[in-house]
């Protein structure tokens, strides 16, 4: 189970960092805003202007986000996989949500990321320990 200060960390307007990794294993990172938890384990990240990110998700699905808490002074890092959808309940999940929070703005599609596991990455000893595998 994720914890609540991981989950509230990644969603609500914080800003966090989203790295994917293209065929070649070519890195990318981008910070996102727009976010929404659709279940326990399902993040749902809104594309407004992705490019490199949505390619290197539709071809390996695989991402890593990372945030930081200034104000608690905790980080966190989840793995896990991610397809990309211009449809569906996902879609149309984050399309409400981001209707209440800015009306008449859209996305392109979502990031449907599956957590796999959350590390902390907050300063100290604990740096770098798995806090929970999904």
């Amino acid at each position: 189970m994720i914890p609540h200060d991981v989950k509230a960390l990644f969603a609500g307007g914080n800003l966090f960092w989203l790295a994917t990794a293209d065929a070649d294993g070519v890195p990318n990172v981008a910070p996102m805003l727009q976010a929404w938890w659709a279940d326990e384990k399902t993040l749902l990240v809104g594309d407004m202007f992705m490019k490199t990110t949505r390619a290197n998700v539709q071809a390996t699905g695989k991402v890593c986000l990372s945030a930081y808490d200034e104000a608690g002074d905790k980080a966190y890092k989840l793995v896990g996989t991610a397809s990309y959808e211009t449809d569906g309940a996902g879609y149309d999940t984050a399309q409400a949500a981001l209707a209440k929070k800015k009306p008449g703005k859209t996305f392109k599609g979502v990031v449907v990321f599956t957590v796999k596991a959350v590390y902390d990455q907050t300063r100290g000893p604990d740096a770098g320990a798995l806090i929970a595998r999904l």
